[in-house]
């Protein structure tokens, strides 16, 4: 029996999702910086064209790829974040600092924060008002913030972070949150 041709979208999409997946392998194991363009085609079997057919730059490539971690990753409860160092978490990070430099790639990277903190601080408030101190999302920024930090304190002091601190100290920071006696009065 013959095997049915793929059509041109069904190539293309083979294509970007092969591409993508490589990347993200390449980001994950030399960082944002490390790899290359040029690498992550020949790894993914393909040419350079067929990587800027699909994405005009490597920010974008790597764009697409947060935006596909945001989408596939259940948020839970910031409680519930792992703040793993994982070689993609770093390769983030690592993303981030180039960010500092690119006003276009921050202004992306802002947007995407902004839907973020829209998304965690609706999970942490669990359709309750925002607390008297802070709003939700704003509570979702610090969050964020910690998150971010313990993965930075964990990469260069594994053995010094216990793991299940950051859910901890976020579970306690919801629950006085939502405490509607709870305020914090400025000095």
């Amino acid at each position: 029996m013959a095997q049915r041709r793929l059509s041109r979208q069904e190539a293309r999409q083979r294509t970007r999702q092969a591409i993508l997946h490589t990347a993200r392998e390449l980001f994950s194991q030399r960082g944002y910086r490390g790899a290359s363009l040029e690498e992550i085609a020949e790894t993914a079997g393909y040419s350079k064209g067929a990587v800027y057919s699909n994405w005009p730059s490597k920010e974008a490539l790597f764009l697409e790829l947060l935006d596909q971690e945001r989408t596939d990753t259940d948020l839970g409860t910031p409680d519930q974040v792992d703040i793993t160092p994982t070689g993609w978490a770093l390769a983030t990070l690592d993303f981030f600092l180039e960010a500092v430099h690119n006003p276009q790639t921050r202004a992306a990277l802002a947007e995407r924060y902004q839907q973020a903190r829209n998304e965690v601080g609706a999970t942490m408030s669990g359709g309750r008002p925002d607390p008297s101190f802070a709003t939700w999302e704003e509570l979702a920024a610090v969050a964020m913030a910690l998150g971010s930090g313990f993965i930075i304190q964990t990469t260069i002091e594994p053995e010094s972070i216990d793991q299940t601190l950051y859910g901890r100290i976020m579970q306690q920071l919801t629950t006085l949150a939502s405490n509607p006696g709870f305020s914090v009065e400025p000095n």
